[in-house]
């Protein structure tokens, strides 16, 4: 399993792979989205000769309230290689770059609802509940709150 930081090739596949996960979203803000992540390097992306998923995140060496940590802004993993530990393999690639990058902290949210099997999953990966944000902007493609977890890097 190759990880690699994304390429202007990756956008068709980052697009698709994005919308099978997250279908509410729109596609042109996607691009875009893309094209910001991918200029700031901070796309990371599974896939040899097909493309898997991806893990996009945003540095904050300066900025609250993430200030000296990363946050994971999207995960997606490619709906029928789900389960084959892609995610995993990006989230541990992502700890050790940011453990390289003298980086101590990561940060992410997942929805605040019933059922969200996420929440278990990021605690398997050493991630804690940190914080709880009830209101969202009423334009989000979320109706939920969400749950902001973190991870101390050693």
């Amino acid at each position: 399993m190759k990880i690699r930081k994304a390429t202007k090739k990756d956008k068709k596949n980052f697009i698709e792979v994005q919308k099978e996960a997250f279908p509410n979203l729109n596609s042109k803000k996607q691009s875009k989205y893309f094209d910001e992540k991918l200029n700031k390097k901070e796309i990371f992306v599974v896939g040899d000769k097909e493309y898997a998923g991806h893990v996009c995140f945003g540095n904050h060496k300066l900025s609250p309230p993430f200030s000296g940590g990363v946050f994971i802004e999207e995960l997606a993993i490619k709906k029928k290689l789900r389960g084959q530990g892609i995610g995993t393999s990006l989230i541990n690639y992502l700890i050790n770059y940011c453990k390289k990058s003298k980086i101590g902290m990561i940060y992410l949210s997942t929805g605040d609802y019933k059922k969200n099997k996420s929440i278990d999953y990021y605690k398997k990966l050493g991630f804690v509940k940190i914080g709880v944000l009830k209101e969202i902007n009423p334009h989000s493609e979320y109706s939920y709150g969400q749950i902001i977890m973190g991870n101390k890097l050693k």
